[in-house]
Order: structure tokens, then sequence, then C-alpha cells
């Protein structure tokens, strides 16, 4: 065959090709349209349901917003709450949890973390070496000498027992910005009980979502410890959440007087995460779909938790 031959066949068949390409294009059925993409990065996975457009491919475009989260499934920062901008915060990452400090009252606004299965299994030995947390940029800080001879304990709020996955993770819970005065009574007791029990969570159900802190209300007169003024919080939060089904998750509250002498059933401590909200004033879970999010926060059923 002669070159010039060749080269109309294969313009031919060029031809056929786009021809074709175009038929299935304006005849194929269209796809089943889920609304969800999947995305997997580190261990995160994400469900989006927005569909914004269609790319020069055909491929569709998600807007990255709200978040599903599936059964089983660990998604890195839903346990974050939203920002806060009534109050003192400066946002500190340690390994293990986050937390937002505020330079006002030497304590931590919140500390949050994703408590895994595998964090309860960790062989780290307790560190009790309690020091300043050099990597707080704003203000003062917490020192040791604030507690000492003070009466109170020094409570952590992301707790030795859940940071044994890693030596760095143990020795960056006893930085001071994730202690708050305790009273023994609370420290050893009742608070303990509910660090426990949400270990034994954790290995039950894979993971749990965990933000604590202390509950630091305007207007209200605080004691005050040591040469740095740590304020002595009169109440103290968590708020606890689980993926139980897709798109269903279970979240529950939980709020405790710093009192002496206190030993009462965990269930009586218990509450929604929208009364948390209400007393804190911080959002909870905020980087979850709202619909999921709305029902998680308005109850809770104690059958999921005990």
């Amino acid at each position: 065959m002669r070159k010039s031959q060749q080269n109309r066949v294969w313009a031919l068949v060029g031809i056929f090709a786009v021809l074709g390409a175009y038929y299935y294009a304006a005849h194929r059925k269209p796809e089943a349209d889920t609304g969800l993409q999947r995305i997997e990065t580190d261990s995160t996975i994400v469900e989006n349901n927005v569909v914004v457009s269609r790319d020069s491919a055909g491929n569709k475009v998600y807007e990255n917003t709200r978040r599903v989260i599936y059964k089983n499934e660990r998604a890195k920062g839903i346990e974050i709450p939203a920002y806060l901008t009534d109050r003192d915060e400066e946002i500190v990452q340690h390994d293990g949890f986050t937390l937002s400090y505020n330079k006002k009252h030497r304590l931590p606004n919140w500390v949050a973390w994703l408590l895994t299965r595998e964090r309860t299994q960790g062989t780290e030995k307790r560190a009790d070496n309690f020091q300043p947390d050099a990597s707080v940029k704003q203000g003062p800080v917490a020192e040791d000498t604030d507690y000492r001879r003070s009466g109170y304990d020094r409570g952590h709020m992301c707790p030795a027992a859940d940071c044994k996955h890693s030596r760095q993770s143990m020795n960056d819970c006893f930085l001071l910005t994730n202690i708050c005065p305790q009273t023994h009574s609370l420290n050893a007791g009742d608070w303990k009980e509910l660090e426990t029990a949400t270990r034994r969570w954790a290995q039950r159900y894979d993971s749990i979502y965990v933000v604590c802190g202390p509950v630091i209300e305007k207007g209200f007169e605080y004691e005050h410890i040591g040469a740095n003024k740590v304020t002595v919080p009169a109440r103290f939060y968590k708020v606890l959440l689980r993926f139980t089904a897709p798109g269903e998750a279970q979240a529950i509250g939980f709020i405790y007087d710093n009192l002496e002498e206190v030993n009462r059933p965990m269930q009586s401590y218990a509450v929604t995460v929208d009364s948390v909200e209400a007393l804190t004033g911080i959002n909870f879970f905020s980087k979850l779909d709202k619909n999921v999010e709305r029902k998680a926060e308005s109850r809770f059923d104690w059958k999921y938790w005990k």
C-alpha cells in the first residue's frame, strides 16, 4: 500500500473514532448519581454530598463542605470545635491532641483528640513531668509551682492513659496547657471514672471523638492559684461522639462540678451536647453534616454508652 493510501486510511480511522465517542457520549445512559464522592487520604475518608458541576472530561466535581462519615471510618478534624471569637484563643497542636489556649485564665478553652482502639493499647509509661508549654506564643502560661501547695490536683484534660501510644504524646500530655486545677475528689474519682469509660468505649466501638475542658462563665468570680494566677474552674465538661451507621452518630455530654467529696453515678452527669454548647458557648462537631450534627447533639441515649 502506498504511503498516501495509508494516510487516508488512518485519517478515516480517526474520524470514525471521534464520531463513535460523540455517539456514545450523546446516547449513553446517565450514571446513577449518588451525590457522594469518596476521598481517602491519610486514613481520612470523607463523603461530600453537594455536586457543583462537571469538568471538561465529564467527571462530577464536588464541593468540599460538610462531611458524612461512615461507621468505623475515621476522619481527622471532626473533634476540633469551631473557632472562638468571644475570648482569647490560640490553637496549639501536640502529638495526639489539639488544644485552644486561653491566656487570660492560663487554661485551655478546650482539648480535643480522636481516641482510637490502638491508642488505648499503647505501652508507654506515665511521665509525671509537668512542664510549661513552650509552644504557646501568646501571653503567659502556667508553671508547675502554681499548683504546689495550692490544694488542687493537676487535672489532665487529655489523660495520660490516652497517650500511651507514643513517648512524645505522653510527654505532651503533661504540658500545663493540658492541665486544670481540680479537686482531688473529682480528679481521682468521678472524672477518672469517665476517662476510664471513654477508653472502654473506644475499645468497643473502634474510635471516639473527645473534647473536654473547663467551664468559664462570664461575670463569675473565680479563685486563682499561684504567681501566674491560674483560674480555678467551678465546673468541667466533656463531650463524646461516635458513628453508629452510615450518616448516623451518637453524641453525649457531661458536666462535672469541681467540688470535694464528689461521688455520683456517671449517668447523673450526662446531658445533651446542645446543653454543653449553651453553657460553654463552644460549637462542637461543627464539621459534621448539619442534619447529622443536629440529630446527634439534641439528644442522647444512654444505652449507647453504658
